[in-house]
């Protein structure tokens, strides 16, 4: 007699196994985030250093964190789910007592493993290259996790109703480079104007950024810290929730 427990753990190294396959996606997310490192400590190394302009240098670790966590949560997410509906593998499990909240964090596992062992290699060579303290590094892996649950929430509510792998890997890059240029990382929010950076500066995705700049030992936050990892974790609740809610079996499914 299979076990609940059994039939969970099976389910995880089902998707963990699907994961592996997709090659197109899981080596692009799982490298794309060093790649960059390497380019933004290269532009960090050789732009010109003038006092009052931002330190670049500052922004590369809670960059490469970022990317870590939205390729993963968006890029291997949202197309391979919108695939298994596509082929109608998602339909069959539908008929089973899977359950869409287990299918959800089955489907998870795997890329936690991922973001852990990403984030635990960034942070390492953190430390090594004086970027980031050792008394800091708990808490910023700590936060990369949060912002897991949070995009994670978001690519499942994007893979969770597409029918079409390409757009849904599109809707997740869009997302993940929109969070990107408006978290305040890639473009610094006091450089835009001030109406437009008040407003960025409250959204889930800037939050998070901001609380990975709260561990850098020259970041200026724009929020205390317990009030970005609020907003950070109610979010992750809510797209979670309605990802769960909201998850299409099959490709006809009403909504």
């Amino acid at each position: 007699m299979v076990t609940t427990s059994s039939a969970t753990r099976e389910l995880a190294l089902l998707h963990a196994r699907e994961l592996l396959r997709d090659r197109r996606y899981f080596y692009f997310a799982l490298f794309f985030p060093f790649g960059m490192t390497g380019i933004f400590l290269t532009i960090g190394a050789i732009a010109p250093k003038s006092s009052g302009t931002p330190d670049f240098m500052q922004l590369v670790i809670p960059m490469a964190l970022f990317l870590a966590v939205t390729s993963t949560a968006l890029t291997v997410t949202t197309g391979p789910l919108a695939n298994l509906r596509s082929k109608g593998t998602l339909r069959l499990l539908g008929t089973t007592p899977v359950g869409r909240a287990r299918l959800v964090f089955t489907h998870m596992s795997a890329r936690i493993v991922m973001v852990v062992c990403q984030a635990l290699a960034l942070l390492v060579l953190a430390y090594a290259m004086g970027k980031v303290e050792a008394s800091r590094l708990p808490a910023l892996f700590g936060i990369t996790l949060l912002g897991l649950a949070m995009f994670g929430g978001i690519g499942y509510l994007i893979g969770g109703r597409l029918s079409s792998p390409d757009a849904a890997t599109n809707v997740g890059t869009l997302v993940q480079l929109l969070s990107l240029f408006l978290s305040g990382l890639a473009f610094p929010l006091h450089l835009m104007p001030a109406a437009l950076a008040k407003t960025l500066s409250v959204l889930p995705t800037t939050c998070f950024a901001d609380l990975m700049t709260t561990q850098m030992s020259a970041g200026e936050p724009y929020h205390p810290a317990w009030l970005s990892a609020s907003v950070v974790a109610v979010t992750a609740v809510a797209v979670t929730f309605l990802a769960v809610r909201t998850f299409r079996w099959d490709q006809g499914e009403a909504g």
